[in-house]
């Protein structure tokens, strides 16, 4: 099964620098919802962000939408635990200095540090998927790789995580939208590597080097020097050129 209609190549652009055609964060409607949710009631917003994670973040691309959703359910939880400590500054009953002060170092702790953790794993996964996007837009353009069971060799990815990663990256004009690729693997080139790797002729250590024979030579045909005609000529042989008669040798 292919991917797009008829053969391509990637849009014009800078090479190997498909994040810049990227978007920071691709949010769905209900990634937006679940950020509201955040920041009005945090409990719900961390369990529609997890319910994301679960559905969606066996996807390379998601990956860093995710952790920025778990970001945000956090930072709301600690800015709505900040409203709180100023309502209670205001009211009638307000705590102690000292009491205050250790509750919003303790809220600190619990929800902002998590909010950190969750920023850096966000730019990771984001950086991370740059460089594979990096890559696929290095074997494609420069190597012409069209199966995508090569690419996943190649990336270390499932043909799953590719065929996934190839369509976002046409989405977004990374590349070509009717570039074709096709399922499975190229194997000529793994066959011929394969067979370089175990050739007979390679000594083992310590021992001699065996000598290569050299590859089986065809006839080819040879300019006669003196009078320009094309002359045909066998391995490791001489001929007399058909129209003037000067020697032609083979080499």
């Amino acid at each position: 099964m292919g991917i797009g209609n008829q053969p391509g190549g990637l849009l014009p652009g800078r090479e190997g620098q498909p994040s810049d055609s990227l978007p920071k964060y691709e949010r769905t409607t209900f990634d937006v919802v679940t950020i509201g949710a955040g920041y009005l009631f945090m409990p719900l917003g961390l369990v529609l962000a997890l319910i994301r994670i679960i559905t969606t973040h066996y996807k390379n691309y998601r990956k860093s939408v995710n952790y920025s959703l778990l970001f945000h359910a956090f930072v709301g939880g600690f800015l709505q635990m900040m409203g709180i400590v100023v309502i209670s500054i205001f009211s009638d009953d307000a705590m102690d200095t000292t009491t205050l002060i250790s509750g919003l170092i303790f809220v600190g702790l619990v929800l902002l540090l998590p909010a950190s953790a969750f920023a850096r794993s966000a730019a990771k996964a984001r950086f991370r998927f740059s460089q594979l996007a990096n890559q696929y837009v290095h074997l494609i353009r420069v190597e012409r790789v069209r199966y995508t069971g090569n690419l996943a060799d190649r990336t270390g990815q499932s043909e799953g995580d590719v065929n996934r990663d190839l369509l976002y990256l046409q989405k977004y004009g990374v590349l070509d939208s009717g570039l074709l690729f096709h399922e499975g693997a190229d194997a000529a080139p793994q066959a011929q590597a394969g067979q370089a790797a175990v050739s007979p002729f390679t000594p083992p250590a310590g021992q001699p080097s065996y000598q290569q024979p050299r590859a089986q030579q065809l006839p080819k045909s040879v300019r006669c020097p003196g009078c320009g005609a094309q002359n045909t000529v066998a391995p490791d042989q001489s001929t007399s050129c058909d129209y003037c008669g000067t020697t032609i040798a083979y080499g």
